[in-house]
């Protein structure tokens, strides 16, 4: 009985070790059958193609003019990141990218704001009758982009009103950021400006390079014969990754920023800026070696090179990837 008693035990002690066994190996296959993507973070563009050409990277991320521009090396727009986008979240207007910060005391007229929103209107219909010569007018301002005369409408310059962007930009505050609450004072209220007539004098615009740059083409056209309400406007392109410095320093009367980075400095670290409008959505294209298109779902065990972490690019990527059952690689 006793010896009975002993290979019960034994088999029932054997059976418990397989089937622990068999749990631990199922969750370790669960934890390797996890749909990952490794994400790396580039300065710009041209970091990514580089990378791309060297092979550390499967597939890159960047922005208008650049996936354009990338044709001539070989690089193929693999993924139209807008409309992943728009099927991940139901927003089919895109995400707002580069977006204007004026100096508080100069929101506070009226008559400037409604004129320079009116120049950016006006630029609209400037770049697109002049496409082909965009390339040549912004890199004699500073500008060390290409702007093919095709990747124009791609770059979705216009004018989007605080009111049209701020939910967006919010959600971009408390995901990139974790600014759970943005004040309304952040953002220009016409409603607390006044007609003050036209003033005199500089002012000081800092743009960084890229798409964001063709929002102030007709003001690098015409800056010896165009005024803002009695202003000049000096327009300064700097490389992308020095726009913040100059924001947090205050050197510019008008900024162009990414949309969470300038409501970041203005919410957070107390800079003197009201946000405008948006210039650009949704300029963002996956880029590749090979011919043909990329789902989400393919992306899984892939490395991709990705611009702007800690800003838009970032924001809607990781959207696109959570829609998808896909998680960062940690």
């Amino acid at each position: 009985m006793k010896k009975v008693l002993k290979t019960t035990v034994a088999v029932l002690m054997v059976a418990a070790l397989v089937a622990a066994f068999a749990v631990g190996l199922a969750a370790c296959n669960d934890k390797e059958n996890t749909a990952a993507v490794r994400v790396v973070y580039y300065a710009d563009g041209a970091a990514v193609q580089a990378a791309l050409t060297a092979g550390k990277i499967d597939y890159g991320i960047v922005g208008e003019p650049a996936a354009t521009a990338g044709a001539a090396k070989g690089f193929k727009v693999v993924m139209d990141m807008q409309a992943k986008y728009a099927e991940a979240t139901g927003n089919a207007s895109g995400f707002p990218m580069s977006s204007t910060f004026i100096r508080s005391g100069l929101a506070q007229n009226k008559t400037f704001v409604d004129a320079l929103l009116a120049v950016f209107e006006e630029n609209v219909e400037y770049i697109t009758k002049n496409a082909a010569s965009m390339t040549k007018l912004l890199k004699d301002a500073g500008s060390a982009s290409a702007y093919p005369a095709a990747s124009i409408p791609k770059c979705n310059v216009g004018v989007y009103p605080a009111a049209s962007v701020k939910a967006d930009v919010n959600d971009m505050l408390k995901v990139l950021n974790g600014v759970e609450n943005v004040p309304d004072s952040v953002y220009y209220d016409e409603t607390q400006a006044t007609a003050q007539g036209e003033g005199s004098g500089t002012l000081e615009l800092y743009v960084p390079d890229g798409a964001p740059a063709l929002a102030v083409a007709k003001l690098i056209a015409k800056k010896d014969t165009l005024t803002v309400a009695g202003y000049t406007v000096k327009v300064n392109i700097v490389p992308a990754n020095q726009i913040a410095t100059h924001m947090a320093k205050g050197d510019g009367d008008i900024v162009i920023m990414p949309a969470n980075g300038g409501v970041n400095l203005v919410a957070t670290k107390g800079a003197e800026y009201k946000f405008l409008c948006s210039n650009t959505r949704g300029i963002l294209y996956m880029i590749g070696k090979t011919e043909g298109t990329v789902s989400p779902e393919a992306l899984a065990g892939k490395t991709v090179g990705c611009i702007g972490q800690g800003a838009v690019p970032q924001y809607a990527f990781e959207k696109i990837l959570s829609a998808n059952g896909l998680a960062i690689e940690k």
